[in-house]
């Protein structure tokens, strides 16, 4: 009767692709997994996210300073992180396509 199991084809099932991506920021250089619709090209994924959304998800992160020196130990990593995109100054896909 009350079935908790969400829909197939609800959106927190919706196919995505992975895209390793370095993120340029004032307080430091950010490499992580960009998740994107298949298909869609990386550029178009991020214009479409610039534009409606304010920040960006990176998975398996790794976080620099900006002079490329490693951060306090108990920061460098971290499963995911939130980036406003106002601060990506550059954003280069590591991943070839």
């Amino acid at each position: 009767m009350n079935d908790l199991k969400p829909h197939p084809g609800s959106a927190e099932y919706a196919e995505k692709q992975a895209t390793r991506v370095r993120v340029f920021t004032p307080s430091g250089i950010v490499e992580g997994q960009y998740h994107h619709p298949p298909g869609v090209r990386l550029s178009d994924s991020l214009r479409n996210a610039a534009t409606g959304e304010r920040y960006m998800l990176l998975t398996a992160v790794t976080i620099r300073g900006v002079d490329g020196s490693a951060v306090a130990d108990d920061i460098s990593t971290a499963n995911f992180i939130l980036i406003n995109t106002q601060h990506a100054s550059a954003i280069i896909p590591l991943d070839e396509q």
